[in-house]
């Protein structure tokens, strides 16, 4: 199982109205897509992402998602 502690996302100006939504929006895709990971990673940096101009939020969501997903599960392999 994996516990997330703290999620912090740098976001455009753009997106800042957003960016509680956006968040919630993240966690919730991990819990799916992190399912049955398991182990620690004291830190995890995941480069800028690329999003679809005119996004919604359930997309930039899915996007950042996918991204934390295949970084955190390469760190895990590596451990």
């Amino acid at each position: 199982m994996i516990d997330i502690d703290r999620l912090r996302l740098r976001l455009p100006a753009g997106y800042r109205g957003r960016a509680e939504s956006i968040a919630r929006l993240v966690a919730s895709e991990l819990e799916g897509r992190l399912e049955g990971a398991s182990g620690g990673i004291a830190n995890l940096q995941v480069g800028p992402v690329e999003i679809a101009p005119g996004a919604n939020d359930r997309a930039v969501a899915e996007t950042i998602a996918t991204a934390v997903a295949a970084r955190a599960t390469y760190a895990l392999r590596g451990m």
